[in-house]
């Protein structure tokens, strides 16, 4: 199972050391033994952990005339959406949302969606902060994002790693979709998405 260190629930001679999270109802029970215990909380929180960031802003942060257009992109109404529906998607920037410092948006970058080992792969392929994954299927309207990040031409990193990130993704539009990335109680990256 690899060297996780407290990810993992059984030690080398099969014991249990502790006990496993109950996985929340708002997640894809099928995805339990891909998504790691300690990420189901986030995962199953993530507009919640966005609005509770947003909400922490005043006047006085910076970007916080950008506070109703992420409000705008939380509150759209949501979409059927599979993993397939996401190849065709080319353009991503970078909205994050940090309880102490603001609203920080970026421009638009190129990305792609493409069939990998069975699955779709998401992959943002400029500009110097990049996530890369897989997509899953979480339910009628919602997918789970499990991969990493990498920064400029460094290689790319998998879930699991060190720079393990997830995500859950939203269809907001024929042509528009959103990714959060609920990192901590008051910092959430959203990734606005568009053909």
């Amino acid at each position: 199972m690899g060297s996780h260190g407290d990810d993992w629930y059984f030690n080398g001679n099969a014991e249990l050391v502790k006990e496993k999270p109950v996985m929340p109802e708002n997640l894809n029970p099928e995805l339990e033994d891909i998504i790691l215990p300690s990420d189901y909380g986030v995962l199953a929180r993530d507009r919640n952990i966005a609005w509770e960031a947003l909400s922490t802003l005043t006047p006085e942060s910076y970007g916080y005339a950008e506070k109703n257009m992420v409000e705008k992109l939380l509150n759209a109404k949501t979409y059927p959406i599979t993993p397939k529906d996401m190849i065709g998607f080319r353009r991503v920037r970078s909205i994050q949302i940090d309880a102490r410092d603001g609203i920080f948006s970026y421009p638009y970058f190129n990305c792609r969606f493409k069939k990998a080992d069975g699955k779709v792969f998401f992959e943002k392929t400029t500009g110097s902060q990049r996530k890369s994954g897989y997509v899953y299927q979480n339910s009628p309207e919602s997918l789970v994002f499990l991969g990493g990040w990498s920064v400029n031409d460094d290689p790319q990193t998998g879930y699991g790693s060190t720079n393990s990130v997830v995500g859950k993704v939203y269809k907001i539009g024929p042509r528009k979709a959103i990714m959060i990335f609920p990192t901590e109680e008051d910092r959430v990256e959203i990734y606005e998405l568009t053909k």
